[in-house]
């Protein structure tokens, strides 16, 4: 299921395809996950996602995330934007889609701000914002800027100045991720 999801908009699967390709009917999988929204919702995984950011120092993820917003596949499994776009605007997949993105990756990240973020205000005392307001600040950023990758042709993230646009955006993503709401560094 995770690989037929990940190669065709959600509209155009049906269980019985994905029946056919693990020989099983449909029916099993109906009586297992109860609907193709079910088994959608069960397979999406965005764990690596987390995983890989694990071995980013917290000072430097800002400006990873948005390197990796601007030079990944745009057709990624590992990132919303595509999954979002394939849902067909069905509103279960979208929430299914969002839960699933809260609790492998912003709850991860929130955790990586408590233990991580420098400075006095790591839980956010000083700045008003909790880890998770930060969490959630800097994950909508980097969705909008995946979303942009999509939105926008190809030919302006294989400039040359894609490294200036990444440092600036980058610089944007560590802010809220630091807490901190002062100038773009």
């Amino acid at each position: 299921a995770r690989r037929v999801f990940s190669e065709r908009p959600y509209g155009e699967v049906s269980l019985k395809e994905i029946a056919a390709e693990v020989g099983v009917s449909a029916p099993l999988i109906i009586k297992y996950f109860g609907s193709k929204e079910n088994l959608f919702e069960s397979q999406l995984d965005f764990s690596a996602t987390a995983e890989r950011l694990n071995e980013v120092p917290f000072v430097e993820l800002g400006e990873h995330l948005a390197r990796v917003a601007v030079t990944s596949q745009p057709d990624s499994p590992n990132s919303i934007v595509p999954r979002l776009a394939d849902s067909g605007g069905n509103r279960h997949i979208v929430d299914a889609i969002g839960r699933a993105y809260r609790e492998q990756v912003v709850v991860w990240l929130v955790r990586k701000i408590e233990e991580e973020a420098p400075g006095p205000d790591a839980a956010g005392a000083s700045s008003g914002m909790d880890a998770e307001t930060r969490a959630e600040a800097a994950m909508s950023m980097l969705a909008g800027l995946s979303l942009m990758r999509r939105l926008v042709t190809e030919d302006f993230f294989m400039s040359d100045r894609v490294d200036t646009f990444v440092t600036y955006y980058g610089s944007l993503i560590q802010g809220a991720l630091d807490g901190d709401s002062g100038p773009v560094r």
